[in-house]
């Protein structure tokens, strides 16, 4: 198939009709999951040993390297340094490690020698997102754990476009003309995705999800986390990484809740969430960001 049209008019690429019509036909050039990946997505379905993936982590020093400083990062506020794996999960909890291994894994995934994406941006909204995510849902009788990886993934639809895409049409999608604005940014290249490649990154990420066979809450959270509430709307995980996202968008512009999106605002009064609570969880995400990205 071919991917670019030979047509395209003042320098940008366009896609003819055929690649409309089969356009996730190239999510077969994915690679496939790292095992210990898959193990602790089947473990936060209860349908892996946590035995076994433990000691799966603990045969990859490189990896046991990475959780270690994160673990010893100024965030979790350590008064001793911990100097192993079985240290670390006492401390900090299995599941808290099992989402770290997590974020670790897709990191080191889909990266690509592109100039236009920014990985460290993205990986920092990313885990922020994760850390509101995962706040949100202790308050709202979610999973945590769910939510947590849910908002970790719920961009990787971005991911997927830069590793799989042309740098022209990566610079395209996220060379934007706005300034001064995360949230302005962030809507601009929603738009350019649509108009270059004729899909967004949440129909290629959930798209994603499912040929990676992810736990199907996360495949729609993914689907659906830009998706404004309607106020008949019913609590769901998709609904929370929604709010988590525009929370974390917030607070990276310093807004106060004065700013706050009437979406927003909706999401919120269906979690029964008070705003200057969630804002003051979103706060406390980036500072979780702030930490993990600087510990890798």
């Amino acid at each position: 198939m071919e991917i670019l049209s030979g047509n395209s008019s003042a320098g940008s690429v366009s896609f003819d009709a055929q690649d409309a019509e089969n356009k996730f036909s190239r999510l077969s050039e994915l690679p496939s999951l790292p095992t210990i990946l898959m193990d602790a997505l089947q473990q936060l379905e209860g349908q892996q040993d946590m035995v076994s993936l433990i000691d799966k982590i603990g045969r990859d020093p490189v990896l046991v390297a990475r959780l270690l400083r994160i673990a010893n990062s100024s965030f979790y506020g350590m008064s001793r340094e911990i100097g192993s794996l079985r240290e670390a999960i006492v401390v900090l909890g299995f599941n808290r490690v099992r989402d770290l291994l997590i974020s670790i894994c897709f990191s080191q995934m889909l990266v690509s020698q592109q100039h236009h994406f920014d990985y460290t941006d993205f990986w920092h909204h990313s885990m922020a997102v994760a850390d509101c995510s995962r706040q949100l849902a202790r308050s709202t009788g979610f999973n945590p754990d769910v939510a947590f990886t849910a908002g970790l993934l719920h961009d990787i639809g971005q991911l997927v476009i830069v590793f799989l895409y042309p740098e022209e049409i990566v610079r395209q999608i996220f060379n934007t003309q706005t300034e001064g604005s995360f949230a302005k940014s962030h809507h601009e290249i929603t738009e350019n995705e649509r108009k270059i490649l004729t899909f967004d990154h949440t129909e290629i990420g959930s798209k994603a999800a499912l040929y990676w066979n992810f736990p199907e809450v996360i495949q729609q959270a993914i689907e659906q986390h830009e998706t404004a509430p309607l106020a008949d709307s019913t609590p769901s995980v998709g609904l929370l990484i929604y709010s988590a996202n525009l929370l974390v968008i917030m607070a990276s512009s310093c807004a106060d809740d004065s700013a706050v999106d009437i979406n927003l605002r909706v999401a919120l009064e269906i979690l029964a969430v008070p705003i200057g609570s969630a804002l003051s969880l979103a706060e406390h995400a980036r500072a979780f960001a702030d930490q993990v990205i600087s510990a890798n």
